[in-house]
């Protein structure tokens, strides 16, 4: 049930949706008329026009000088020149907020925000209580950057005692600030790697991946903020950032800090569609410099949090180090054992991982086949004299699996020759991609030309000895089973990717003579029905093609009769 301030804004925002005021500023100006509603309760006691509280424009004007150099956000305002009638609705909906307290007018004018077309991404309500409870700080300063952090402001137990940083204000978050009794501080001083200062707790919602978001430092916004929370924090710090702060190069620094320093706690997957207006899946990073040695590391792969018992399990699952189906737990070796790889699947294993552990008699990939890491190959400069080579891409893969002619033509000159010699394709050999449309898989059939090559998409799978045959092993890649397991361990925010050495370590059963030639049997009659289909297809062309067809001549018409 919504509170009756929440009711109220949300009247007065549908008033200003009927104004026509631009969608991009109607959060702040629900803030300003937030703010003078406050003050002229406190002052005058409501909002009736008087000697003492002249009309909107000119109480904005007032506001404009009292308030210095925030006073901007009432002279930029459009409010004043809404009509009479729109006024007046709007005061009854303000007055209607004489006996409500600062704390409940700051949750409901952000709970509002919240359904509002707003640019950059949004933390939600919800989230934002997540946050500061992740966070959960005493009586000490609480520090929070950005201005995502505004939703986890209002879930402070103490905002009185907090400081939210920003790089630009708005008027939305001065006037949720100033309700709550917050400091506010504007300026560039979180855009350092080295904080001036610490803080006892930190809470950090940076945009997304934003590149020169420093003066002074080459990271990314999330990753900056990541270091800089690790760094600025004395008791606890909280980080939404986006997935590649887990697994990224870029980022492999901060992790090693993290981890070797004992600072990282848990690490919780949100899914796309957490944080409003971005496609982008989000993590949540928590950090905890009272951790004792041994404690391990949690690892969640949560659902959004949509109720007060979402985030109550969550918290309990942070703070206890508890396993869940949702939740497991590793210790700081395993994660410098996995090369500092904070990959939520690499330690909460999904369910096909699961299986293919409790495999019997299986080897890895790598085990029966070579697996050759295609590179990029440039295209020579100077055709003349260059080795010409047809480089194979998921686009050529056939419906029925088999790689088809390629539609690539690539120059290679003679310096390049023996990189391309080296993922040269043969009859037999199969196609696993691992970058992009991660997961596809091609058999190299006879028709396979000597000058084909694979494309830095691919990683080649040859079989060795024969153990496994290629449409054995083509089919087990294809199959559910792998598909998922692919599916379940690839990285990547924007492109899917899946590492080379995931590859290796795919856990293959060792077949008896029966049941691979069950398996081989069961490829060739797939692609016998394949045949079929496409003889059935180009069956119904030509019956399509029997009447009414446009006919390519030169005869006039009069002639064709």
């Amino acid at each position: 049930m919504h509170s009756a301030e929440y009711i109220a804004l949300e009247g007065v925002a549908d008033i200003l949706r009927q104004e026509g005021i631009d969608p991009s500023r109607m959060a702040d100006e629900l803030a300003v008329l937030v703010s003078w509603a406050s003050l002229s309760h406190k002052e005058h006691g409501g909002l009736e026009w008087s000697e003492q509280q002249p009309d909107l424009g000119y109480a904005f004007e007032q506001m404009t000088e009292s308030l210095g150099e925030h006073g901007r956000f009432f002279s930029e305002s459009r409010l004043p020149k809404l009509s009479a009638k729109s006024v007046n609705a709007i005061k009854g909906h303000l007055n209607a907020l004489s006996d409500a307290s600062a704390i409940g007018l700051a949750k409901a004018l952000v709970a509002v925000v919240e359904g509002l077309e707003r640019s950059g991404q949004v933390i939600t309500y919800k989230l934002g209580r997540l946050l500061a409870e992740l966070c959960a700080p005493g009586q000490e300063k609480t520090v929070l950057h950005h201005d995502g952090s505004v939703t986890a402001l209002v879930a402070l137990e103490n905002p009185e005692k907090a400081d939210l940083s920003m790089r630009t204000v708005s008027a939305y978050s001065w006037v949720v600030s100033d309700l709550l009794g917050s400091t506010l501080t504007v300026g560039d001083a979180f855009g350092s790697e080295t904080p001036p200062g610490t803080a006892g707790f930190v809470i950090s919602t940076p945009p997304f991946q934003a590149s020169e978001f420093s003066k002074s430092s080459k990271l990314k916004s999330d990753e900056l903020a990541v270091l800089r929370t690790a760094r600025e924090c004395r008791v606890r710090g909280v980080v939404c950032a986006s997935l590649g702060i887990l697994f990224s190069r870029a980022a492999m620094g901060i992790r090693e800090e993290l981890i070797n320093e004992n600072w990282l706690d848990a690490v919780i997957g949100l899914p796309k569609g957490t944080l409003l207006n971005t496609h982008l899946a989000s993590v949540i990073l928590v950090i905890n410099k009272d951790r004792e040695k041994d404690t391990p590391i949690v690892f969640i792969d949560a659902e959004a949090p949509q109720t007060d018992s979402d985030i109550d399990k969550l918290l309990t699952i942070v703070r206890n180090k508890k396993t869940s189906p949702q939740s497991a737990t590793a210790f700081q070796s395993d994660l410098q054992k996995n090369d500092y790889d904070l990959t939520i699947s690499r330690y909460k294993l999904g369910r096909a991982a699961q299986q293919l552990k409790q495999l019997e008699s299986a080897v890895s990939l790598d085990g029966v086949a070579e697996i050759v890491r295609a590179q990029s190959l440039k295209d020579a400069d100077d055709h003349e004299g260059a080795t010409v080579f047809l480089e194979a891409s998921v686009r050529d893969i056939t419906e029925p699996g088999r790689m088809g002619l390629p539609e690539k033509t690539v120059h290679v000159d003679k310096k390049n020759l023996r990189r391309a010699q080296s993922q040269r394709l043969y009859p037999g050999d199969l196609l696993l991609a691992i970058k992009g449309s991660v997961g596809r898989v091609a058999y190299v059939d006879d028709a396979c030309g000597d000058n084909w090559v694979a494309s830095q998409a691919f990683v080649i799978i040859r079989p060795k000895g024969t153990a496994v045959s290629s449409p054995y092993l083509y089919r087990y890649l294809a199959s559910e089973l792998i598909q998922e397991y692919i599916e379940e361990t690839a990285t990547g925010a924007v492109m899917a990717l899946l590492k080379a050495a995931d590859v290796s370590n795919i856990q293959v059963p060792l077949p008896d003579a029966e049941f691979k030639h069950a398996v081989e049997s069961t490829h060739t009659e797939i692609l016998s029905e394949y045949d079929a289909i496409r003889e059935h297809r180009n069956n119904i062309q030509g019956f399509e093609k029997r009447h009414w067809t446009l006919k390519s001549t030169n005869t006039a018409p009069d002639e064709e009769l």
